[in-house]
């Protein structure tokens, strides 16, 4: 890796905006609540649904990352982090904020495969 200190300040970055799109759910429960009409205990589920693709991830995150090199891997991982948020802003189905938090969750989870 040639440019090492643009590498750490990209996965500082990464490892930053993880924390907001974690909680961000949480922050706009009341606003998700009403326009969806789903309770307390589904937007705990969505919440939970963010870790969620680590758990097939994590195993071969190593290997990812290898393969596809660090910095092919943690764009990947920024892109569907953004594409997960974007999906989840723009959607007007409870089930397409779903698939958008399994996005993120997927990006967040390959952020860290290296």
């Amino acid at each position: 890796m040639h440019n090492r200190w643009f590498m750490l300040a990209v996965l500082f970055v990464v490892r930053l905006t993880m924390p907001f799109q974690f909680q961000s759910v949480a922050a706009v429960a009341p606003l998700l609540g009403t326009q969806f009409g789903v309770s307390l205990a589904d937007i705990g589920f969505l919440i939970g649904l963010y870790f969620t693709p680590g758990v097939a991830l994590a195993l071969p995150g190593g290997a990812i990352g290898k393969w596809f090199g660090d910095k092919r891997t943690v764009l990947a991982a920024l892109l569907l982090m953004l594409g997960g948020s974007l999906a989840m802003a723009v959607s007007e189905s409870w089930s397409a904020q779903i698939a958008g938090r399994l996005v993120a969750g997927g990006g967040a989870s390959c952020s860290t495969c290296r």
